[in-house]
């Protein structure tokens, strides 16, 4: 029961931050400066590869000492 009211609590913060996000867009629209437009761009996707970085960096941490354990049990 606990989980459901989690899951609506995090339903309604998305639907907030989604709201805040049509907000700045339309006030950059409204703004009409094409520099604010794309560095709001860039931090958009600076934020989205954030995640990707930090998974894959440490997915090659343990896939380079997985091979190096292997490696190191074929020596001995």
């Amino acid at each position: 029961m606990r989980w459901l009211v989690s899951l609506a609590f995090s339903l309604l913060l998305a639907k907030i931050a989604l709201a805040q996000c049509a907000m700045c867009k339309a006030n950059v629209i409204a703004s009409g400066d094409n520099n604010l437009a794309a560095g709001l761009r860039a931090g958009i996707l600076l934020l989205m590869a954030m995640p990707y970085l930090i998974v894959g960096t440490a997915a090659l941490v343990i896939y380079l000492s997985y091979r190096r354990s292997l490696r190191w049990r074929m020596e001995n």
